[in-house]
């Protein structure tokens, strides 16, 4: 028996999202229903997110709309409400409309019931598992400070979490997922550590980038002195690090090391990504967590290319707008909550 790993369930959520998108769109194209049908019966993995998905649809569905001054549309017409249950959606899907404005007032529902229900079935759980085990958490697009007991200060980017530990002379903080600045008050007699996934900081006094992403740890330098090492491994083999210079771990390979301007350090604190030859994937990966909605990517070459630059943080659906326009790719607004790229 094959067994199911994160990726293949994110996967099959994400395309049940759109599935469900596009069935709501065009319930009555019968070739596109036996395709809906071909996907749905390819794995129980499929059967079993469809049901979910459906599920969350029905319960949003029946909630009055919000949000409708930013539904732009031409049709004048009032919207026709439909009443059908969860189990009559596997009907066909049409390919989505490639411009939100043409959206008619009825698919505007029905596309941001159908993000909402994404959000339900993909976001929200994680989000709770992520607020059971941090002291302090961000939800998207939120930036938190907040001074430590020692006088440090810690400044949390959109959807990140930490746990802290100042205790019996210890000052600690657990990086659980997200990226964290760190401005640190000299103790030497109490080194300042941050963990995250396998990798342990260790400073007396400076500021820092940490940054947990999936399988990902980096750190990086603004002034001072970091001392990175992996969790059970001798004092000395850590590796020292000094302003402007970056250490970045992941499960694919060795290491890898380089530098930066110290002040392109935690760029997102002034709203900014800044980029050097990473693929277009890692960009959308930091998008979405200042996007109040959900970002699917349907094409895989566009995900793959990678790319430099300096990227709007403070408007990431007009950034990915612009991004997706440079390399090949378009972006469609299913709903305010819910954007699609695909290929050209």
């Amino acid at each position: 028996m094959t067994e199911t790993t994160d990726r293949d369930r994110e996967r099959a959520e994400e395309e049940a999202a759109v599935w469900l998108v596009r069935l709501s769109e065009a319930p009555e194209d019968i070739d596109l229903r036996e395709g809906f049908e071909a996907w749905r019966a390819a794995s129980e993995l499929n059967a079993e997110i469809w049901a979910r998905t459906a599920r969350a649809y029905d319960l949003v569905g029946k909630a009055a709309p919000r949000h409708r001054e930013h539904w732009q549309t031409r049709a004048a017409a009032p919207r026709r409400t439909r009443n059908r249950a969860a189990g009559d959606l596997s009907r066909p899907p049409l390919r989505p409309q490639r411009r939100f404005a043409r959206l008619s007032p009825r698919r505007l529902g029905i596309g941001a019931a159908a993000a909402l229900a994404l959000c339900l079935v993909i976001a929200f759980a994680p989000d709770m598992l992520l607020r059971a085990q941090a002291d302090m958490v961000t939800a998207t697009a939120e930036v938190r400070s907040a001074v430590l007991e020692d006088g440090s200060r810690l400044l949390l980017a959109p959807q990140s979490a930490v746990a802290l530990r100042f205790a019996d002379g210890a000052r600690e903080v657990r990086l659980i997922e997200g990226e964290a600045f760190f401005e640190v008050v000299s103790d030497p007699a109490a080194p300042f550590r941050v963990v995250a996934g396998d990798s342990v900081a260790t400073v007396l006094g400076t500021a820092f980038e940490v940054r947990r992403m999936g399988d990902v740890e980096q750190i990086a330098v603004q002034h001072g002195r970091v001392r990175v090492a992996l969790h059970d491994s001798p004092s000395s083999s850590a590796t020292a690090l000094d302003a402007g210079e970056w250490l970045r771990f992941a499960d694919t390979g060795e290491p890898l090391r380089g530098q930066r301007a110290p002040d392109d350090v935690a760029a997102w604190r002034r709203g900014e990504l800044i980029a050097r030859d990473r693929p277009v994937s890692e960009i959308v990966d930091v998008l979405r967590r200042y996007h109040n909605g959900a970002i699917l990517l349907q094409d895989q070459a566009f995900a793959a290319q990678r790319v430099s630059g300096i990227y709007d943080l403070r408007n990431p659906a007009k950034t990915l707008e612009n991004l997706a326009a440079a390399h090949g790719a378009r972006l469609t607004e299913i709903s305010p909550w819910l954007l699609v790229v695909t290929p050209r």
